[in-house]
């Protein structure tokens, strides 16, 4: 029979877990995902290498606990069992204010992943892609929901989700850019910017929503 580790030990297996990933942020910041190794980590946190591996087998899965510390898979789980309830228009509107705020309360660790994705290093590429497909889907899914109620063209489901996916990160990417990494959340919360980002997503919805159907009241 399997026994249940003491409360103690898993408590102490999580903060261990949380210490690691904490160090693993600072480490990617200042010298890049790419640059930072596992004996570093392993000595930022003050274990030996051989422990850092019985939390984490690969950086990959370290950069992946950092993106669900972030609140990312928790995003894209309610994206994906949201059930179209809103008018369609309203609907992805608010979905694209939702990733601004997402944007905005973890700029700093995006900026520094996105900038090990435009180097070219190919673990952080592969995580980060693996993160916009299922966002792409999400919106498929959504899309395709809307469709079933004749207000939308199934056909054209793979082919909205990636221009309105294109659209918000492109918006988001554009803003980072412009911004001092000091600037903090502030910038993806500027009325102006959601204010031109709501429109821009209602003008793509618009675009593609099933000629002659109303909104729902």
């Amino acid at each position: 029979m399997t026994q249940t580790p003491p409360r103690s030990t898993r408590r102490s297996t999580r903060d261990r877990r949380r210490a690691i990933i904490a160090a693993a942020e600072r480490l990617f910041a200042d010298r890049g995902y790419a640059r930072t190794s596992m004996k570093q980590l392993a000595a930022a946190v003050g274990v030996a290498d051989a422990s850092l591996y019985n939390h984490f087998a690969s950086k990959r899965d370290i950069l992946e606990a950092l993106y669900e510390e972030r609140g990312f898979p928790r995003a894209l789980d309610l994206l994906e069992h949201l059930p179209g309830a809103v008018d369609m228009e309203r609907q992805f509107q608010l979905n694209a204010l939702a990733s601004a705020d997402l944007w905005a309360q973890n700029s700093g660790f995006l900026r520094v992943v996105l900038t090990e994705v435009l180097a070219g290093d190919a673990l952080a590429l592969e995580v980060h892609e693996s993160f916009m497909e299922r966002w792409r889907r999400g919106v498929e899914r959504l899309f395709l929901i809307y469709a079933e109620r004749g207000e939308a063209d199934a056909a054209i489901a793979s082919a909205f989700s990636r221009m309105l996916v294109d659209l918000e990160f492109g918006s988001f990417m554009d803003r980072m850019l412009t911004i001092r990494s000091s600037d903090g959340e502030l910038p993806y919360s500027d009325p102006a910017f959601r204010a031109r980002l709501t429109e821009e997503v209602a003008m793509l919805v618009r675009a593609n929503r099933q000629r002659g159907a109303a909104p729902a009241a």
